[in-house]
C-alpha cells in the first residue's frame, strides 16, 4: 500500500513538472550559437543519442539535385532532404534518446508544403515552412527550445505534394535529468527497496 501511495505521489509530482510544457521557436538568418554536432558529412559521427530514418542525404553532383532538390542556401557539403521523388522518402525523422532540450538546424527554403512536426514528452506542434521568418535567400536556421520541463524527442519532416524539404547543420543540446527527476526517481528506489527488505524479514 505504501509503496502504491509513493509511486502514485511520484506520478502526480512528474505531472506537475510538465504542467506547463511547451516550445518555443525563433528563426534567423544568422548562424546560431554552439558547437555543430551533425553536418552528413562523410567525416561526421552521428552521435549515439541521435537517430535518423527515411529521407536521403544528397551531394553536388548527384542524379536529382535541381529537378527535386537543392543544397539548402547556406549550407556546404552535403545536406538531407526528404520528398515523394525517390531516392528520397516523402518523410523523415530525427530522433533524440534521451531527449533534447534544444535543436537548432538550417532549413533550405522554407514552402508552404514543409510540414515539421515537433514532438515532446507532452506536446506535438506541427510547424510549416511559411510560419518562419528570416531571409530565405540565404537560408533560415531555426532553434527550436523546450519549456517547462520538456524535452523534444523527435523531429518529422515532410513534403507533401512537391519537392522538397532540405536542411543541414544540426547544433543539438541533449537533455539531462532535472533535479526534480531525479528526486523522483531516488523516492522510487527507495521505496523498492524498503519494500523488498520487509519482504525478506517477513518471510524470515
Amino acid at each position: 500500500m505504501k509503496l502504491a501511495k509513493t509511486l502514485a505521489l511520484a506520478a502526480i509530482t512528474l505531472a506537475a513538472v510538465h504542467a506547463n510544457a511547451a516550445i518555443s521557436t525563433s528563426s534567423s538568418s544568422a548562424v546560431p550559437a554552439g558547437a555543430l554536432t551533425y553536418g552528413f558529412e562523410p567525416s561526421d559521427v552521428l552521435p549515439s543519442f541521435m537517430t535518423i530514418t527515411g529521407g536521403h542525404v544528397f551531394a553536388d553532383g548527384d542524379a536529382g539535385v535541381g529537378s527535386i532538390t537543392a543544397k539548402p542556401p547556406g549550407a556546404v557539403g552535403r545536406w538531407w532532404s526528404v520528398g515523394p521523388s525517390a531516392p528520397q522518402t516523402p518523410t523523415g525523422t530525427i530522433s533524440f534518446a534521451g531527449g533534447a532540450t534544444q535543436v537548432s538546424f538550417l532549413w533550405g527554403s522554407p514552402d508552404s508544403y514543409n510540414v515539421l512536426e515537433i514532438n515532446g514528452t507532452a506536446f506535438s506542434n506541427p510547424l510549416l515552412g511559411t510560419s518562419l521568418t528570416g531571409d530565405r535567400s540565404v537560408g533560415v536556421y531555426l532553434t527550436i527550445t523546450a519549456t517547462g520541463g520538456d524535452v523534444i524527442n523527435s523531429l518529422k519532416f515532410k513534403s507533401v505534394k512537391t519537392n522538397a524539404f532540405e536542411v543541414d547543420n544540426f547544433r543539438v543540446t541533449a537533455a539531462v535529468p532535472e533535479p526534480e527527476t531525479y528526486a523522483l526517481m531516488l523516492a522510487g528506489l527507495a521505496a523498492v527497496g524498503f519494500v523488498a527488505r520487509r519482504r525478506k524479514a517477513n518471510a524470515t
